[in-house]
């Protein structure tokens, strides 16, 4: 063999490997940083051009407001005539289209013109828009993102969805102020519009084919294991979670929050003062968006208490949410129906947030799985509590009538 023209592939010692191995790892950081900075020059490149279509005035800084899990939210402040000033933009997620964003915003305006005052204003383009779509991607390969422009909001973020350590008057504002929209909402016109996603009585009946697909998956983690140990279980629930058609009929349908949560919330000495987040709203039994409220601000995140339901912060939630309707004197406070079944509805609450933690996790990339699984551990906790605990929990919704 003449090897004069080839090249040898000669053998490397150990501390030969190691030094490479070691400018590997810093060629790994320095590509992360950099496609992180990028990452963060495009958004706010975005966010400036999105921007060009209102009369804001000129951005002069952007800030991302981390918590959120599918939209990306940002505070940013602008001048104009020598003014600062500043607001609240959202780029939404992927997928969502014109018409359901419509439907927020439509019922975001009629909700505050009918009471709910604290709720984030929409901000108009030079056009009357509430809304601008751009289009991400180059040579054809585009994709249609839609970015919003809102009143930044007053107020402490104190809390996140898994922190809901809200105190007791905290609670009964927060419920107060759940009562409120529904009220301000309930005469709402979606003039044919909705969102893609079905009512959860409709909804739960599509989940059972959907989670055994998932389980089905030829992949070796730790979340899947748990999720397949679990399966069983969370079957049995979605099927005793069902409320009969003629039952459901005598419980209202308003327009719902769908995403309830503390950190959805703004608070100045233990008074909610601002609510936001209305992306998941849809037309809905009233009691889901009750007891979805109630599945995520009155359930326990702390060690041994993890999937606890709080039964005395229930109480403190449902009592201001029934007394607030009292005193506006408009959508009927929750009726003798709703009460009875209040414990199934929980229960298909959490069947909810069970599908947003699978369907999360599995279509996810580059996820903390320790995370998830937190969060599916504290939602399998949780609906095996409230299916041992039916029965308290109907005293306590109980207790709301005397």
């Amino acid at each position: 063999m003449n090897t004069s023209k080839m090249r040898h592939l000669e053998e490397l010692s150990v501390n030969q490997t190691f030094s490479m191995f070691t400018q590997s790892e810093d060629l790994k950081k320095i590509a992360a940083h950099f496609f992180e900075s990028m990452e963060s020059v495009l958004i706010r490149n975005q966010i400036v051009d999105a921007l060009q279509s209102y009369d804001l005035g000129i951005v002069t800084a952007v800030f991302e407001i981390f918590g959120g899990y599918v939209n990306r939210s940002f505070g940013i402040y602008t001048e104009k005539d020598g003014k600062q000033c500043e607001y609240f933009v959202r780029k939404y997620k992927y997928g969502i289209t014109a018409p359901e964003i419509v439907f927020e915003h439509l019922m975001i305006d009629y909700s505050k013109a009918h009471g709910l005052d604290i709720a984030a204003g929409l901000i108009r383009t030079k056009d009357g828009e509430t809304f601008v779509k751009k289009i991400e991607g180059v040579n054809g390969k585009g994709t249609d993102i839609y970015f919003a422009v809102y009143e930044f909001l007053e107020g402490d973020d104190l809390y996140t969805w898994d922190t809901p350590n809200l105190n007791d008057e905290e609670y009964a504002s927060a419920a107060g102020v759940l009562a409120t929209f529904h009220n301000a909402a309930r005469d709402f016109d979606p003039q044919g519009l909705e969102r893609v996603e079905p009512k959860i009585m409709e909804f739960l009946p599509t989940l059972p084919e959907k989670y055994q697909e998932l389980a089905q998956k030829d992949i070796d983690t730790k979340f899947h294991k748990y999720y397949r140990s679990k399966l069983d279980s969370i079957l049995k629930v979605v099927e005793s979670s069902h409320i009969p058609q003629d039952v459901l009929e005598k419980m209202p349908l308003t327009p719902c929050h769908n995403d309830f949560h503390a950190g959805n919330l703004k608070y100045v000495n233990s008074k909610v003062v601002g609510i936001f987040d209305f992306d998941w709203s849809k037309i809905d039994h009233r009691l889901f968006d009750v007891t979805l409220g109630m599945a995520y601000c009155c359930s326990s995140w702390q060690d041994e208490k993890d999937g606890v339901l709080l039964l005395d912060k229930c109480a403190i939630f449902l009592k201001s949410y029934q007394q607030k309707l009292i005193e506006l004197k408009g959508l009927e406070p929750l009726n003798a129906v709703e009460i009875e079944y209040l414990p199934t509805m929980i229960a298909a609450a959490n069947m909810y947030l069970i599908n947003w933690d699978v369907t999360a996790y599995y279509a996810g990339t580059d996820l903390n799985e320790y995370e998830y699984i937190a969060y599916l551990q504290h939602n399998v906790r949780l609906m095996n509590w409230i299916e041992k605990h039916k029965a308290e929990i109907l005293e306590v919704a109980k207790s709301i009538l005397v």
